[in-house]
């Protein structure tokens, strides 16, 4: 279980870079978009965010597994309270 985890969280965190690298080119491609990155590629994209789930259910991909980004082209202040 625990070296399960671990796998998981180097994924998560080669999606992560993956993001970071790309993120220009991304924002390009998918201006003002939700976009979704699993296995270092862009697995879904979308305006609302409920559409991107929905494709990602139909898929398969495991959305609680699943980089969440959104790529605005302007300059946005996100709060988010739990």
């Amino acid at each position: 279980m625990m070296k399960q985890r671990q796998l998981e969280l180097q994924r998560f965190q080669r999606d992560t870079d993956y993001y970071q690298t790309h993120q220009e080119e991304l924002l390009r491609q998918y201006p003002d978009q939700w976009v979704a990155i699993y296995n270092q590629q862009v697995v879904g994209a979308a305006q609302d965010p409920e559409q991107l789930l929905d494709q990602l259910e139909e898929q398969g991909v495991p959305i609680e597994h699943a980089l969440f980004e959104h790529l605005s082209t302007k300059e946005e202040l996100w709060i988010l309270s739990v």
